[in-house]
């Protein structure tokens, strides 16, 4: 990620604009480490199914899940699947006193490092 850190303050509201410059498909997921790896089998749950490829996100087959299971395309106001080229947008309040950063949930992506930490400020 560009920047690795950013710097808010606790409870202002941030617009990010998130634009994926790369070949593959990437997540941008505000929360804690915990809620990360809680995240993660639902991510992997998309690839198994065929929702996310390397370097697109299959719309037919997340419309299908959807259908079927309840659940198959990313939708949470903290987070955005981003295709490559393509760009998303976040508007996020950040809470006071908590230890939050952002993450690509990807399978492989968090472990290889695609984290960046959130600085709270007074």
């Amino acid at each position: 990620y560009e920047p690795e850190t950013i710097s808010v303050k606790e409870g202002e509201t941030v617009r990010f604009v998130i634009k994926n410059a790369g070949e593959l498909v990437h997540e941008f997921n505000i929360g804690t480490a915990e809620q990360h790896e809680a995240h993660a089998p639902m991510m992997q749950m998309m690839v198994d199914h065929g929702v996310l490829e390397a370097d697109k996100i299959n719309h037919d087959v997340a419309t299908s899940m959807q259908a079927s299971m309840g659940h198959g395309m990313h939708d949470e106001p903290n987070s955005a699947l981003v295709e490559p080229g393509d760009t998303a947008e976040i508007v996020w309040t950040f809470p006071a006193h908590a230890e939050i950063e952002f993450a690509c949930n990807v399978p492989g992506h968090y472990d290889g490092g695609m984290v960046g930490e959130i600085e709270l400020g007074h």
